[in-house]
């Protein structure tokens, strides 16, 4: 049985909000600390912004928006667009972010730290994310270094999961964080589709 979902259609857009996305707002909006909360929301819609004026910039547009429990996504049609114009989609959210906190940095340290985090974060080269996205279109003719971007990924996961531990760090959203990314190496998808 699939998550429930709102979904709503515009001649070619989809717009999709699955129920753990409000779900998880309200959960956040409870904390006390909320407005740190509410900060991290606001610097993630400006990376998916980023992603969003490039789609328009090149002219694939925004074909699907999906609010789920652990983020946004955006979609468009990669297959006629130039390697550049792929790079410029994927790598323009993280480079948003870096750009907003140079410009937040003297105003306000913790959302320019805030920026940095999701702008380096993006960078890794995981295929979930915009950096490994970007090597996977930059290799895709190269098997060969596609699987060894996936071995660095796997091991890059196990390191990070025994730093945890030798650092006696008790935080299980950052374990299943790194298992989370560990087992997208192993996902496919073969549809054309920008995430």
């Amino acid at each position: 049985m699939g998550e429930t979902a709102l979904e709503l259609k515009f001649q070619n857009f989809r717009l999709i909000i699955n129920f753990g996305f409000p779900a998880v707002l309200m959960i956040l909006f409870l904390h006390p600390d909320s407005g740190l909360m509410k900060e991290m929301l606001l610097v993630s819609l400006i990376h998916e912004l980023g992603h969003g004026l490039a789609m328009c910039l090149t002219g694939s547009g925004i074909r699907e928006i999906r609010f789920y429990a652990a983020g946004i996504q955006m979609k468009t049609n990669l297959c006629l667009l130039g390697t550049g114009q792929v790079l410029l989609i994927y790598l323009s959210g993280p480079l948003l972010n870096l750009f907003c906190a140079a410009l937040f940095r003297a105003v306000s340290p913790v959302t320019a730290v805030l920026h940095v985090s999701m702008g380096c974060f993006n960078l890794l080269p995981f295929r979930i994310l915009d950096g490994g996205a970007a090597l996977e279109s930059l290799l895709e003719l190269n098997p060969q270094l596609l699987q060894i971007r996936k071995i660095f990924c796997l091991m890059l996961s196990v390191s990070g999961i025994f730093l945890l531990y030798w650092y006696q760090i008790c935080n299980p959203a950052l374990y299943l964080m790194l298992v989370y990314l560990a087992f997208s190496e192993f996902s496919v998808d073969k549809s054309g589709s920008l995430w």
